[in-house]
């Protein structure tokens, strides 16, 4: 097993926000904690959570006082390492490009999972509940776990 995995914010908001597969969520949130394994994350991905956690709350899914609480929650995960640097910029360029994908929000997460993994030359698995972007990849990148997949 790893030492690192990436999640994709589809996993991170099923953690925080009562929706289907939260429980998948949970478990893989513990097994991470009981692991000590490193989640490892695009720099921008605590604004995407937070962008999610802000359209719940408008859409009135979310009372001002719990999306605050679960914003609070998210920002005491533990071992969370946000990563910035040209190697992951130019990779998710290379992926989206490779994969026609419409922006470079997944495809830095995949880039973050890549990048770690040659780094440390362990596999980094990239976890994510989003299907279509599953399905997009049709096994291409053996690292990827779709999380309704979790036993």
């Amino acid at each position: 097993m790893s030492n690192y995995i990436c999640l994709d914010t589809s996993v991170l908001i099923k953690v925080l926000v009562e929706e289907e597969d939260s429980d998948k969520a949970t478990v893989l949130l513990q097994r991470i904690i009981d692991h000590r394994q490193l989640i490892v994350l695009p720099a921008f991905a605590w604004a995407e959570v937070g962008t999610v956690l802000r359209k719940k709350r408008r859409g009135e899914e979310l009372a001002v006082q719990e999306a605050d609480d679960l914003w609070l929650e998210f920002r005491q995960f533990p071992g969370i390492e946000y990563l910035n640097d040209d190697s992951i910029m130019d990779l998710a360029w290379k992926i989206s490009r490779h994969f026609d994908m419409p922006t470079l929000y997944d495809a830095a997460f995949l880039a973050v999972a890549e990048v770690v993994g040659e780094r440390t030359r362990e596999i980094c698995e990239f976890w994510t509940a989003d299907e279509k972007l599953f399905n997009l990849l049709n096994g291409r990148k053996k690292y990827v776990r779709l999380l309704k997949e979790l036993e």
